[in-house]
């Protein structure tokens, strides 16, 4: 088992991005969006490409499944998940920052996410390239943040692991950026005209 953060890291982000790319291409992801991230939902909605009557839905679906996945998470990989250095894969950075340098990092790693979702989504002439840009962007992301932010850019990614780590920290700043990046980038993506 991999215990140490800096051991982890290119896994995680290589596992990561396949999954969501994988997500994002499968059957399954095309029927429901393949959203699992509470920003990309919000974004999606001020760019005025999700009706405002489906948003309650998604997110409370979103917040309420990082919970039982963490859970299942524990009963399949046993007590190295719960390990003191991997705390059920809850992210922190690996440099001690303050809670705002975190929000704010989080801001504007989930933001570069959120505007190449916006770009590539819903575009006929990227749909075959959509899940490898995304999830390639999102492991790139992933390297590039992971030591001064923990590199979450989801919500619900960081809310499952902080309660059944025991709420160890600031949560705020995991929620806050992401959330506060999905308002930059969706409110005035509504202004643009249509593809």
């Amino acid at each position: 088992m991999l215990t140490s953060h800096t051991d982890r890291l290119p896994l995680d982000a290589f596992v990561s991005g396949g999954f969501v790319a994988a997500l994002v291409a499968s059957p399954l992801g095309r029927i429901s969006g393949a959203r699992m991230n509470p920003a990309v939902t919000v974004m999606l909605w001020l760019a005025g490409k999700t009706p405002a009557a489906r948003v309650p839905l998604h997110l409370s679906a979103q917040l309420a499944g990082s919970l039982p996945g963490t859970a299942l998470g524990r009963a399949l990989l046993g007590t190295p998940l719960a390990h003191p250095n991997v705390r059920y894969a809850l992210v922190s950075p690996a440099i001690s920052r303050t809670p705002v340098l975190i929000g704010i990092g989080e801001a504007v790693a989930t933001a570069v996410l959120l505007a190449i979702v916006l770009r590539v989504v819903g575009d006929p002439d990227l749909e075959e390239v959509a899940s490898a840009v995304i999830g390639t962007t999102l492991a790139v992301l992933i390297l590039l943040t992971a030591g001064t932010t923990g590199s979450s850019r989801d919500p619900a990614r960081q809310f499952g692991p902080w309660v059944m780590a025991g709420a160890p920290g600031p949560i705020w700043p995991y929620l806050a950026g992401p959330m506060a990046a999905a308002v930059v980038v969706g409110a005035p993506a509504r202004l643009l005209p249509s593809r």
